[in-house]
């Protein structure tokens, strides 16, 4: 290469790799701006409304994320700092790399990899998780989430790991490799409504518009219900010994929706005692134990 066209060359590299790390500066920073309003917006970090043993748990627990979001893209912003770098050098080197032996190059790239492969394997791979996970809105701190059974709000998401706060405080840990290849079921991704539904079988003796007009009254009537429209109720099912009904009705919040379903649950097991209604797998189970 002549030196006119290195000197193009290096030309466009620089403005390329300067273009390149402004951009990635300002999409850090619009998206740690975001991350941080998103969070002082949010109302609850728990998933059940409980009382807290701490003073001031919702101020905390912003402080908390707030903090862990700042540190986050402090440490995303010297990594990506020092990788654009380098390989900006790189191809700012390349024309004159000719003169380097091709074997010298090619035994530093395979002990380079070996090293690497062996000793920072797990390491590397859930740095770039987490900086995945970042930039993404699959799972955000404060989202209500269900991760393998457990049902709970992400609390933190360091470069390594996520932690959920499971709805009974204790913590569940996930390094971040494995967060991008599980299935979450995530209950505020687009906004924190529920259509929450408890499940319940009668015997076929029982007055079925007596059983709807329950549950129906079961839902509407417990202060958790957001009052969008009119609980329903569905026969899902029709079994050996009665049949399967769904109650369904909204409300504002994964956590409202934890209490509502309590509500239903515990009017219509107390309805169903007043009115003789029986539950026919109770009574089916009684029968098996009985024989």
């Amino acid at each position: 290469m002549n030196s006119h066209l290195q000197l193009i060359y290096l030309l466009a590299v620089g403005v390329l790799g300067a273009s390149f790390i402004w951009w990635c500066k300002r999409k850090i920073f619009l998206t740690e701006a975001k991350r941080k309003a998103r969070i002082k917006k949010i109302k609850r970090f728990n998933a059940v409304d409980t009382s807290s043993p701490t003073d001031t748990p919702e101020a905390d627990a912003k402080e908390a994320a707030l903090e862990s979001v700042e540190n986050r893209f402090s440490i995303i912003r010297k990594v990506s700092f020092i990788s654009i770098v380098f390989m900006w050098l790189i191809a700012l080197l390349y024309p004159f790399l000719s003169g380097v032996p091709s074997t010298f190059v090619s035994v530093l790239v395979a002990a380079s990899g070996v090293i690497v492969g062996l000793a920072a394997r797990p390491f590397i791979e859930n740095l770039i998780s987490g900086i995945v996970l970042s930039f993404s809105n699959l799972s955000r701190i404060g989202d209500t989430v269900l991760i393998d059974d457990k049902y709970g709000t992400i609390e933190d998401i360091t470069m390594t790991h996520t932690v959920l706060k499971i709805w009974n405080w204790r913590r569940y840990i996930v390094p971040n490799s494995k967060m991008l290849s599980k299935e979450v079921i995530n209950c505020t991704i687009n906004d924190s409504y529920q259509w929450s539904h408890v499940e319940f079988s009668v015997s076929y003796d029982s007055d079925l518009e007596l059983v709807k007009n329950l549950a129906v009254t079961a839902a509407s009537e417990s202060k958790y219900f957001a009052d969008y429209e009119e609980p329903k109720f569905w026969i899902m099912d029709m079994e050996e010994r009665g049949f399967k009904c769904w109650v369904a009705a909204w409300t504002d919040s994964p956590g409202d929706a934890w209490e509502l379903k309590n509500d239903i649950r515990t009017e219509l097991i107390t309805q169903f005692k007043a009115q003789g209604i029986k539950a026919h797998k109770l009574e089916f189970d009684l029968q098996k134990v009985g024989a």
